[in-house]
């Protein structure tokens, strides 16, 4: 069985292909370093992403705060911290890197806000 990447690790993005028989690796072709040989192992075995998206923000200058995971995130848990996400509502002003969820979803990271909102001028 064959399976493709597009590797992310770097600017190329390298067009990787995996040969595998059951769960073993018969070969890996097209990455252009080990970055890439790394990516699609931790692609195949646990796949992480950092997750961003926007929350609810009362009395902020717009309706919506963008926030993203502090770090990687396993792949399979994006639901589950969607479903948290949309219950959470915070109260401006925020700064940016402030944390507004920790350990969202028991994954370990915390949401955090991508940018500071002052309040809404009345």
């Amino acid at each position: 069985m064959k399976k493709h990447f597009t590797c992310i690790v770097c600017p190329i993005g390298c067009e990787i292909e995996v040969t595998f028989k059951d769960e073993k690796i018969l070969s890996i072709t097209g990455n252009r370093c080990v970055r890439g040989k790394e990516f699609v192992l931790q692609e195949l075995k646990n796949p992480l992403r950092v997750l961003t998206t926007t929350v609810r923000i009362k009395n902020g200058e717009y309706a919506v705060l963008p926030v993203r995971t502090d770090r990687p995130i396993p792949r399979n848990k994006i639901f589950d911290i969607m479903k948290e996400v949309s219950k959470i509502e915070v109260n401006a002003p925020v700064k940016m890197y402030d944390i507004v969820k920790k350990n969202i979803a028991g994954t370990g990271a915390n949401l955090v806000a991508t940018r500071s909102m002052e309040r809404r001028k009345q």
